[in-house]
């Protein structure tokens, strides 16, 4: 009798799951192409505007770049702050009295003392190096704050509009709006990552850069405010601590300076009539619109800046963005509202959020980012031709 054999029942062969290799984290190259691109295309609009601004004016490209507030910067850099302010008439006429570099703090003009001692050409070379570089990684810097706060392609485009908006004009010249945007948008981003002493560090040089940059310091009150109230974050305090020591040490300097304790507040009431008159020389422009509608072109600037300002505002606040954001855009351009230096674009720009928040409300319309784009850059032409003929006493 034959016998057969059965096999041994085989195993099915395990089941193995594949899973997909997850996309390769994008360069910090190519992550920042579009901020540097931005700024880059940005700053070759705004040269060829300061060239026509040279051509109007018949005079060298490198003045140009100096202009007003520029020549206080370099001087400062050059042969430092005066050790006195006389009672002199400076104005014939106007009742004004002298102006001084005292008006002006000291990081910007110190940054600048330093790189001309590396590079040649001047301290004017040095300080026009100096607002190119800061330019860029201000807009770097406001990139990485937007991309935390709301995702990669709304951060590409605040960073489009943040480089080509009407008052980034300044980041072509000596000036320092650019270094408060820089310290600024840094502590913001501290902030928001709850690194309390970075935070402070960051805005007490802010402090030391524009006086504006009490904006930064009331958002590291909220801040810190806020953690120790919902969370009981009791570190979170050092940030408040440290912001104002920037400014509070340049009055102190300047008492030791010159003797003369309130020195600051007396050139910027005297020698440029600066003061808190809540809102009324704002308001005063459009007056002088309606009574005299071409008779100043500065007025003309002011209005639609006010006006843009109003309606970016709005856009903000619709936005959601994190509170301390909000606390800093709408507290430096309430001060500004309600000062008689009136809303200049250059003093809109620094309130960076502003654009973040206009980018996040055009991230599902191309078209009107891309109208929008063009604007701005139209912008920013016009105020560098309009800035760069001081001449003619325009001042936006």
């Amino acid at each position: 009798m034959a016998r057969t054999v059965t096999p041994d029942a085989t195993e099915a062969p395990p089941v193995v799951e594949l899973v997909p290799e997850a996309p390769a984290e994008p360069s910090l190259a190519r992550r920042l192409a579009v901020p540097l691109l931005a700024y880059a295309g940005s700053r070759v609009i705004t040269t060829f505007a300061i060239g026509l601004a040279a051509m109007a004016s018949k005079q060298a490209f490198h003045r140009v770049l100096t202009v007003w507030d520029g020549r206080w910067y370099l001087r400062i850099a050059v042969h430092g702050y005066p050790t006195s302010v006389p009672q002199g008439d400076f104005y014939h006429g106007t009742g004004r009295q002298v102006q001084s570099a005292v008006a002006f703090f000291p990081l910007y003009s110190l940054l600048m003392r330093a790189l001309d001692r590396i590079l040649p050409g001047g301290a004017d070379v040095a300080g026009a190096v100096l607002a190119l570089l800061i330019g860029a990684l201000a807009t770097v810097v406001v990139w990485v704050v937007a991309d935390k706060v709301a995702g990669r392609t709304v951060a590409d485009r605040a960073a489009v509009l943040f480089a080509f908006s009407p008052g980034a004009f300044v980041l072509s010249l000596v000036y320092a709006e650019g270094l408060l945007v820089l310290l600024s948008a840094g502590c913001l981003l501290a902030l928001l990552e709850r690194r309390w002493l970075l935070a402070g560090g960051l805005a007490a040089l802010a402090g030391a850069t524009r006086p504006n940059a009490t904006a930064v310091m009331l958002a590291c009150a909220w801040a810190a405010g806020v953690a120790i109230w919902r969370d009981r974050e009791w570190r979170a305090v050092v940030a408040p601590l440290l912001a104002p020591v920037g400014m509070l040490a340049f009055f102190a300097f300047l008492w030791w300076h010159t003797g003369e304790p309130l020195i600051w507040f007396r050139v910027e009431s005297q020698g440029w009539g600066e003061r808190l008159d809540f809102g009324r020389s704002n308001l005063g422009v459009f007056a002088d619109l309606v009574t005299r509608p071409l008779h100043n072109p500065n007025h003309v600037v002011l209005a639609v800046s006010m006006v843009t300002a109003v309606v970016m505002m709005v856009i903000l606040l619709r936005a959601k963005l994190p509170a301390v954001l909000n606390v800093f855009a709408l507290s430096g351009l309430g001060l500004v509202m309600a000062s008689h230096i009136n809303a200049r674009p250059r003093f809109i720009f620094v309130a960076f959020p502003l654009v973040i928040a206009l980018a996040k409300a055009t991230a599902r319309r191309p078209a009107v980012f891309v109208v929008l784009t063009a604007l701005f850059a139209a912008s920013t032409v016009m105020l560098t031709v309009f800035y760069g003929l001081h001449k003619l006493n325009y001042y936006p």
